[in-house]
């Protein structure tokens, strides 16, 4: 079966029979994906708002953490291994152990190596 669609695109740059394909769509419709989590974190629940400051690191830290925030709740939701860590802390608790863990002087350097050669299982459900 054969599909058809007709798509208008805005672009400064000429398009080709040879560049078509990677600048739409690959280019811009992998844009849409990123624009589609802007717009979960706008309207459900993260009232994501553009930060104006003076501080041009206060406002890219704003945009950082809101990005966190959206990919440990994403994370929470749907991998087994943070799910029972989210359900026996909370979502703060959690973000707490998660930040303090991170940060601990516990941790030891060359087993976190060790882990890191090796391939990460990461279960979604």
């Amino acid at each position: 079966m054969t599909q058809t669609a007709r798509h208008a695109w805005l672009s400064s740059q000429p398009l080709s029979r040879e560049n078509v394909h990677e600048r739409c769509n690959l280019g811009a419709r992998h844009r849409w994906g990123i624009e589609a989590g802007f717009l979960v974190e706008k309207h459900q629940g993260y009232h994501y708002e553009h930060a104006f400051a003076l501080d041009w690191n206060a406002m890219r830290g704003y945009h950082l953490l809101m990005r966190l925030a959206h990919v440990f709740n994403t994370l929470a939701r749907f991998t087994r291994q943070l799910r029972d860590l989210f359900r026996q802390f909370g979502v703060r608790g959690a973000i707490r152990f998660i930040r303090t863990s991170c940060a601990a002087p516990w941790l030891d350097s060359a087993r976190m190596r060790g882990l890191l050669a090796e391939p990460f299982l990461l279960q979604l459900e």
